[in-house]
């Protein structure tokens, strides 16, 4: 791989339409939110890295390099510039022109076509972004709307822990599209995107599959209809060799089609879908429980 709910406020005020431009998301708005979420009964005890997001505190704009300007910032990937080490790859220290310091990921080459991600490891991506949406629509110090919620924007940490990362821009596959009839942009327009994630994440499909039959190419279509015929599992990443339960898949799924209902108002909010995300793994934990000691 590289993979929506309840009340805002009590204060009396009223959930907020967002405008397109004054509260959509900046990367200079995304600097260390996620330590501030408050605490939740079916929230796993604060994380220092669980809700952080990708970003630069002092940049406005997406910086884009080329490698041979990656090259002679990090002087061919010095070892004195190393400032840290992962399962990943190796991260670099750099000082660009305007003298900002920024820091360079070089990834390790596995020699294989990529890792593949447990159910288990899936669902705590799903919920860490979750979380992450629901602190920023409910949490932050004014609602953000992320506007670009797609899987090559979640990074993962070498604990598997998701972080949420934009350039401000809609990506073809995930945009909501009410928004695209109205050119109004709400919260909802990330739970949409969320939910054609989500799909992804489990199914291991790109929102548009180019390359296959027309009944297939659109992901969301094709797996809303072996959905309806209870095929669930069909759904299901071919990559995937563990067994998981169909009424587990039949809930996180029931979650996934409500997020992309065509109507703004059908969507459940980020935070009931974090919710109903936290008591699919209980309940798949249990059946995990449950059948090991079968065995």
């Amino acid at each position: 791989m590289c993979p929506c709910f309840g009340s805002r406020r009590k204060d009396g005020s009223e959930d907020p339409v967002l405008g397109r431009d004054g509260n959509s998301l900046n990367s200079s708005e995304l600097r260390s939110m996620s330590d501030r979420v408050p605490p939740s009964p079916l929230r796993v005890p604060a994380s220092p890295s669980r809700f952080s997001l990708s970003s630069s505190p002092s940049r406005n704009e997406p910086l884009n390099l080329s490698l041979e300007q990656v090259i002679k910032l990090t002087h061919n990937f010095a070892p004195d510039l190393m400032i840290g080490e992962g399962y990943f790859g190796k991260v670099y220290r750099a000082q660009l022109r305007d003298g900002h310091i920024v820091a360079i990921k070089r990834a390790k080459m596995v020699g294989q076509r990529g890792l593949v991600l447990s159910f288990n490891q899936r669902l705590e991506i799903a919920i860490d972004v979750a979380h992450g949406l629901t602190y920023l629509h409910l949490y932050a110090e004014k609602p953000i709307i992320h506007r670009d919620v797609k899987s090559s924007n979640i990074l993962l940490n070498e604990g598997f822990r998701a972080k949420i990362q934009t350039d401000v821009r809609g990506t073809a596959g995930y945009v909501d599209p009410e928004y695209l009839r109205t050119n109004h942009l709400t919260v909802k327009s990330d739970v949409f995107s969320y939910g054609v994630l989500l799909l992804e994440i489990l199914s291991g499909r790109r929102p548009i599959e180019v390359r296959r039959a027309a009944r297939e190419r659109i992901t969301v279509r094709w797996a809303f209809e072996k959905y309806n015929r209870g095929d669930v599992k069909e759904i299901l990443d071919p990559m995937l060799t563990e067994s998981v339960n169909e009424d587990i898949l039949n809930k996180i799924f029931d979650v996934a089609f409500q997020c992309v209902a065509p109507t703004r108002a059908d969507r459940p909010t980020m935070k009931e879908v974090a919710e109903r995300l936290w008591k699919i793994r209980r309940d798949y934990a249990k059946t995990q429980r449950r059948a090991e000691m079968a065995l």
